[in-house]
């Protein structure tokens, strides 16, 4: 049992409604591997959010107004959620993630990485995890970026430090081990097709969508 007074202050703003079972303020393993007596940075739940059940925030994390935090959510410590952003059923933030305002995240989401503005998280972003002979906390790997406006699909995986440009679209279930520029959907393992050369018709409200904004 961690004892509550290493557990962080929390912030909550008005209107903002917390379900059952939530852990808020939980203690990062670094402090509780040296036996720390000082409690964390406080965590800061802005205005109108909506927590449901069994959540867990780390310490540190500051969650934007109007944001939706459904069950069984997992948000590591010093992470970043902007406004209007929904964390959907089950997702896992990792430690130091920051994820724009407007966006939707439902995946498994590594240390340090970074989602745009308006974009879409269904899939996986995960460190490329060469050096497992080394000891846990002394690697530090480069993380995905995806921009604004992008979109992983459920099942796709977006593999170490590359970066998803803006308006791109990662089908469901594609592998991204390189960059994929702007305007791009990457369909398989690194097929990367311009969407001005994209003739699937399922995408094509998208496309527009991103063409008039």
């Amino acid at each position: 049992m961690i004892p509550r007074e290493l557990f962080a202050e929390v912030i909550i703003g008005v209107g903002t409604m917390i379900g059952e079972q939530c852990t808020l303020g939980c203690p990062k393993e670094a402090r509780l591997l040296e036996r720390s007596a000082v409690q964390g940075e406080q965590v800061e739940i802005d205005e109108r959010c909506l927590i449901f059940n069994r959540v867990v925030v780390y310490e540190g994390v500051h969650i934007g107004r109007d944001c939706v935090i459904e069950d069984r959510v997992r948000i590591g410590y010093d992470c970043r959620i902007g406004p209007g952003t929904r964390l959907a059923y089950g997702a896992y933030l990792c430690d130091r993630v920051v994820v724009g305002s407007e966006a939707r995240v439902a995946g498994f989401i590594c240390d340090g990485s970074i989602i745009g503005d308006r974009s879409t998280v269904m899939g996986e972003l995960v460190h490329e995890y060469t050096q497992p002979h080394r000891d846990w906390w002394e690697v530090d790997e480069a993380p995905p970026v995806i921009e604004d406006d992008s979109v992983v699909g459920y099942g796709a995986r977006v593999i170490g430090g590359v970066r998803v440009g803006p308006r791109s679209y990662v089908a469901a279930g594609a592998v991204v081990t390189r960059d994929v520029p702007a305007e791009h959907v990457v369909t398989g393992v690194n097929v990367q097709t311009p969407i001005a050369r994209w003739s699937g018709r399922r995408l094509q409200g998208l496309i527009q969508h991103w063409r008039h904004r």
